[in-house]
């Protein structure tokens, strides 16, 4: 082996360059196999693994960026976009011949840019805005200046404004403060039809009557605009709310009439008021239909400004307020013992001279009877015979007959809130409960209940279900619902027939409702006067009442029918005093605007009915007219004809009458001489 000396060694650092290879010397040291096998592995595997992440990476973009972007697309947005829900447009509401009772106008709405307004208004007179603002807008100055100036994009300052206070707020001219238009809904007839239409919140929903019934066909489309969300989540409206295309709602048609609908909301706050009563309520059907032509109730409720309304009982109490009907169930009782074949009209009862011991308890009428028939039973409304009826009939046949006729059940009517009604269950009907019933106590049921089961008597023995909404139709003229007329026979036409002759004789001669007749349109009804139960002692307490009335005209030919029930008046308590008149006023002015023509007699009074048995007692004017006197012809100008037949008749004048509605002309001429008996007089409908 060779051996190197110190000072040859080729790594010697004093050495000025390496030495030549000497012979039989190699000039690279030698490497081993296994290091340059090592060597190229870990190249191999160091180039696989980066080709397999670019790979991973290629293929990750591609499926985030072309194959998922959708995906990625919408949870970024949903990071930074904010979608904002704007008011629909609900659609119209209209009466039953086109009168605009409910409609949406677009208003303007205040909002801000605070840190737009901060850019542009110096801090030492933000105050001031603030409190100018404030004023204009009738709102807290502290609790403005907050919003204004605060780290947000967007705010809103105050929703649909008044015009005034939108012209003052663009007077401003202030950076960053801006008015958009959105729809409010507002009620032109103030509080007509107030608990019947009900009304829309801010959102544009329904939350009472007909709005909120309907609110799915009034309510229009939603509509949206896109804004941003900063990194604390909050709402950014970079570019304002601007104006966005959005559908209206459907109209909605109802079948109230606004002229009935008027007469009678006013005469029942007049009734309401004159009896110091704690409320009312009020319902006008179509007896040919179910077509609910008016509803009232007091309170009442103006929809442009609801708040408070059901702290103060505003409701709907046609629909939402059973209580015990008293006698105005009798007819349907007699009905009940009519189908059967239990009784006839000519039947006799003794009335127990006004006094009829049943258990414990000891049965009283108003006016002591003797013996009276079927038919005078209803008449002098009876609560004794009424009972002895009802004894020969049965329980369970009263109460399935009443159970067809609706009662202890919702009606099904197209309003919101309906209350069905109770009664307990017949097995619990003892002897003195079974009496009660069968005259309207011990039960409940609701105005509405109670005039649709009339209303089976008034047409010939059909009950309709009651209903509000005539059609529904879109913004583009198409009908999308048409409501059709929905009945079921629920008794014979003649028992109908033999119970509507029973109740024109009540408005007959010594009948309760004597007082209450129509000339030109005879009246068939009942009153009712119901005790209420006391909540403190639980009996019958001699102090609250409730008094109704219902009735159709004319008997032959029923148009309108009208059901009214005071709630605990304080000026007297008998029906036939406290809503007789309501229905006599808007009865009286409905039946001529329908064009319902008048009976007129030689004397102007109401055509005699025809016999309805040995009760019936027959009006007969048996006096001679008054002969003509020199005097002066009466001013029948804007009468009604109810009105001009009974001026007519104080002045001793016979009327001929052509057309219906109001009085338009006359011959001859107002406050001229008189020289015949016979007035001429020509009606048109109100405008």
């Amino acid at each position: 082996m060779t051996q190197l000396s110190p000072s040859a060694s080729p790594l010697q650092p004093n050495s000025g360059r390496p030495r030549a290879a000497g012979p039989g010397e190699s000039g690279v040291l030698p490497m081993g196999n296994d290091s340059q096998k090592t060597s190229a592995l870990r190249l191999a595997v160091v180039s696989v693994l980066l080709g397999c992440g670019i790979l991973g990476l290629g293929l990750r973009a591609y499926f985030m960026q072309v194959a998922q972007r959708d995906l990625y697309r919408a949870l970024a947005e949903e990071q930074y976009l904010k979608e904002v829900e704007l008011t629909p447009h609900r659609g119209r509401i209209f009466d039953r011949i086109g009168t605009e009772l409910a409609a949406s106008a677009e208003v303007d709405s205040v909002y801000v840019h605070p840190l737009q307004l901060r850019g542009a208004v110096a801090e030492p007179a933000r105050r001031a805005v603030a409190e100018k603002l404030a004023n204009i807008l009738h709102l807290d100055a502290e609790d403005l200046f907050r919003k204004l100036f605060s780290e947000r994009h967007f705010v809103w300052i105050k929703r649909r404004v008044l015009p005034d206070e939108a012209r003052r707020v663009r007077e401003l001219n202030l950076p960053g403060l801006a008015l958009a238009q959105e729809p409010k809904r507002y009620y032109p007839n103030r509080s007509l039809a107030g608990t019947v239409l009900g009304w829309a919140g801010m959102d544009a929903s329904g939350l009472e009557g007909v709005e909120l019934a309907y609110d799915r066909f009034l309510r229009g489309s939603k509509s949206t605009i896109v804004g941003l969300k900063d990194a604390r989540g909050r709402n950014v409206l970079v570019g304002g709310v601007g104006e966005v295309s959005r559908d209206h709602g459907n109209d909605v048609y109802l079948s109230i009439d606004k002229f009935i609908q008027y007469r009678l909301e006013q005469a029942l706050e007049e009734g309401v008021s004159s009896v110091r009563a704690k409320g009312g309520a009020a319902v006008a059907l179509d007896p040919r239909n179910g077509e609910i032509v008016a509803m009232a109730s007091v309170p009442s409720v103006n929809p442009n400004d609801p708040a408070g309304a059901r702290e103060r009982g505003a409701r709907n109490r046609a629909v939402t307020d059973p209580f015990e009907p008293g006698s105005t169930v009798k007819p349907f009782t007699l009905a009940a013992a009519l189908e059967a074949g239990a009784v006839s009209v000519n039947d006799e009862w003794d009335c127990e001279n006004g006094a009829w011991r049943v258990g414990r308890v000891t049965l009283h009428d108003a006016e002591p009877e003797g013996v009276l028939t079927t038919t005078q039973v209803l008449a002098r409304s009876s609560n004794i015979c009424t009972a002895k009826i009802a004894r020969r009939l049965g329980k369970d046949k009263l109460y399935l007959f009443l159970r067809q006729l609706s009662f202890f059940a919702p009606t099904g009517v197209d309003l919101p809130g309906e209350r069905a009604g109770q009664v307990r269950p017949v097995a619990d009907w003892g002897d003195i409960a079974f009496a009660n019933i069968s005259f309207g106590q011990g039960m409940t049921a609701t105005p509405l209940q109670l005039a649709a089961a009339l209303s089976a008597i008034a047409n010939g023995g059909t009950l309709y279900r009651p209903h509000i909404v005539r059609r529904i139709v879109s913004p583009t003229g198409q009908t999308l619902l048409d409501a059709p007329a929905s009945g079921r026979r629920v008794m014979t036409s003649s028992t109908a027939d033999q119970v509507s002759r029973m109740l024109r004789a009540v408005m007959m001669k010594k009948g309760t409702g004597e007082k209450l007749d129509i000339p030109g349109y005879p009246v068939a009804g009942k009153t009712g006067t119901a005790q209420k139960v006391d909540p403190a002692t639980r009996r019958y307490s001699p102090e609250f009442w409730s008094s109704s009335f219902m009735g159709y005209a004319p008997v032959d030919s029923p148009r309108l029918l009208l059901f009214i029930v005071i709630d605990e008046p304080q000026e007297g308590h008998y029906g036939a005093e406290v809503a007789g008149p309501i229905f006599v006023k808007v009865m009286a002015a409905a039946l001529p605007y329908l064009g319902v023509p008048p009976r007129i007699s030689p004397e102007g009074a109401a055509d005699a009915p025809a016999s309805v048995g040995r009760a019936t007692p027959v009006r007969r004017d048996s006096e001679p007219s008054p002969s003509p006197s020199p005097a002066t012809i009466p001013d029948f100008t804007g009468m009604g004809l109810g009105r001009a037949l009974e001026v007519a008749r104080q002045a001793g004048l016979r009327l001929e009458v052509r057309g219906s509605g109001l009085v338009v002309g006359q011959e001859p001429a107002p406050h001229s001489a008189r020289y015949s008996p016979v007035c001429q007089l020509r009606l048109a409908p109100a405008q």
